[in-house]
């Protein structure tokens, strides 16, 4: 083997000088523009841009009923406030997802229980959801992995056949479709996400959608100091200085600043979401026929959104471990992220589950063998060749 070909881990060259990172932002001059106008309005945080949002994103999904809140984590949290959750309610959910989809549960006093995953979605698994399913169990918060409907018709079975509710958390999947029908549109609630990273991006914001009116006014009620949704108009001159508080709130609103760059960003959903499925369709060509890799598949009728591209590596294909892989990529210039660490694992979360790897089998094997690679629609083409050529100059060198 020749140096050249060697890892820069092993002493090799890199493959790209400066790293590039995981993400990198795809906001332009229009988004620029919006922002700075709406700076000019003085309207810097809950007003008429929040009002405009709201209307435009649920245009967007076929919607009726939603709230624009401050994160995704907030917009969760709502939902399950929002349906009264008590002291030893349980709340099914995902071990493969970020610590506040579990969170939220704790914050409510209900109680949080892991069902394991399905391979081609890697969301719940919905045998394993239903086994998981007690006279206790009030909701299921199911998440839409990476961009990739899960099986959420057959979760939404089970809850219409033992009387619950179902909350998807759709913080990767803005755009993402199931027979033609955008995610959020199937449960009780649905959860997006407006960080920085995502597919629409406010930098942190998030919406809640309801299935009903009567949903919608309790969140935005309770995620407002409980005060009522357009309270904001007392600051204008049609406006009055009284106001009433029916709910013991809090404060979970988005800003008109978030609102502007979200409404551009709406504006460009269809043209980011088609230069990310470019990227991955790039990917998959490099990558499919590669034994020792595993890529990411769409289930059939579905719209996937490419939040993220997540490879697998194959069991007793390579000489090293995922995490020495990580770290060879890293060398490469290329920096990888790992979506997610099981909330099991982690300490906090532990104390309360314990060790229950071996009822998770699913989500331990994803676990050990996944990692996410650099998505994300401003990539040039020269940048997304690099990330090809970084995984496969390891793959060659690392294999048995």
């Amino acid at each position: 083997m020749s140096y050249a070909q060697l890892p820069a881990l092993e002493g090799g060259s890199p493959v790209r000088k400066e790293s590039l990172p995981f993400y990198r932002t795809s906001h332009g001059e229009e988004e620029f523009q919006s922002v700075l106008d709406t700076l000019r309005s003085g309207w810097l945080t809950v007003g008429p841009k929040t009002s405009e949002f709201r209307k435009e994103f649920l245009l967007h999904l076929g919607l009726d009923h939603g709230v624009p809140v401050n994160s995704c984590t907030s917009a969760m949290f709502l939902a399950l406030k929002v349906l009264g959750l008590k002291p030893g309610d349980e709340v099914i959910t995902s071990p493969n997802t970020f610590t506040s989809t579990v969170s939220v549960i704790h914050h409510t006093g209900a109680v949080p229980v892991l069902a394991d995953i399905e391979e081609t979605t890697f969301g719940l698994d919905p045998e394993a959801t239903k086994a998981a399913i007690t006279d206790r169990t009030r909701a299921i918060l199911a998440v839409h992995y990476g961009g990739q409907p899960c099986y959420i018709e057959k979760i939404l079975d089970l809850v219409n056949s033992h009387d619950l509710f179902l909350i998807e958390d759709v913080a990767h999947s803005f755009g993402a479709r199931l027979d033609g029908n955008h995610m959020g549109r199937f449960g009780h609630f649905g959860a997006f996400s407006f960080y920085a990273t995502k597919n629409l991006s406010t930098g942190e914001g998030g919406f809640l959608t309801c299935r009903t009116e009567a949903m919608e006014k309790e969140a935005a009620l309770m995620g407002f100091h409980g005060m009522g949704r357009d309270a904001w108009k007392r600051y204008t001159d049609r406006g009055s200085w009284y106001y009433e508080v029916d709910r013991f709130g809090y404060k979970f609103n988005m800003s008109d600043i978030q609102a502007a760059l979200g409404l551009v960003q709406l504006r460009r959903a269809e043209e980011l979401l088609e230069k990310r499925t470019l990227i991955a369709d790039r990917y998959h060509k490099a990558f499919g026929s590669e034994e020792a890799l595993a890529v990411p598949q769409t289930r059939e009728n579905a719209l996937h959104s490419w939040h993220l591209f997540v490879l697998r590596l194959r069991p007793d294909a390579l000489r090293i471990h995922r995490d020495h892989f990580l770290r060879a990529l890293s060398a490469e210039g290329i920096i990888p992220s790992l979506h997610f660490i099981p909330i099991h694992h982690h300490p906090v979360h532990n104390q309360f589950f314990g060790d229950i790897r071996s009822r998770l089998p699913a989500a331990e094997r994803f676990y050990q063998s996944c990692f996410s690679l650099p998505l994300f629609p401003s990539m040039e083409d020269e940048e997304i060749g690099q990330v090809i050529e970084a995984v496969l100059k390891l793959v060659r060198y690392y294999r048995f």
